[in-house]
């Protein structure tokens, strides 16, 4: 038998923050802008957005992430190392060059990113295929940081 959200105080807490921000106006909720052109993993976070309540955007390539992050910045950026026109790396240094300073979680299926760690905007990398729960734990942990 299952452990429910009352039994785990960490979970707890997490389904009464992710039921707060159900009810919160979309106006009011932190963006989040995946970049990423899986579609397999678009579906996924779209299925996953409606369940947390979050203000999603897709980019399915490192053009179009820079273009919705000069229209529109996001609190969170989920981005892909691997994608078509510009890698996550390039779009790091893009960002950087840039002055914008937006919190990342890389994901990548490439095992050694140790290259990567001059970006500072990197707060984490997770290496596909990753553990759902851990990616909504923390996406949620960055989404609710106070601005």
């Amino acid at each position: 038998m299952g452990a429910g959200p009352g039994e785990w105080p960490e979970r707890k807490a997490r389904y009464e923050r992710v039921m707060v921000d159900n009810f919160q106006p979309k106006s009011q909720r932190r963006k989040l802008l995946v970049a990423d052109d899986d579609e397999a993993i678009q579906i996924c976070m779209e299925d996953i957005s409606r369940q947390e309540g979050w203000d999603l955007t897709f980019a399915r390539d490192g053009e179009e992430c820079l273009t919705l992050i000069q229209q529109d910045e996001p609190a969170l950026l989920v981005l892909d190392q691997r994608m078509p026109k510009m890698t996550g790396e390039e779009v790091l240094m893009r960002l950087e060059a840039l002055g914008r300073s937006i919190p990342v979680i890389l994901i990548s299926a490439e095992k050694d990113l140790t290259r990567l760690r001059r970006f500072p905007s990197i707060i984490r990398v997770l290496t596909k295929p990753f553990d759902l729960d851990d990616f909504i734990f923390l996406v949620n942990g960055e989404l609710t940081k106070s601005v």
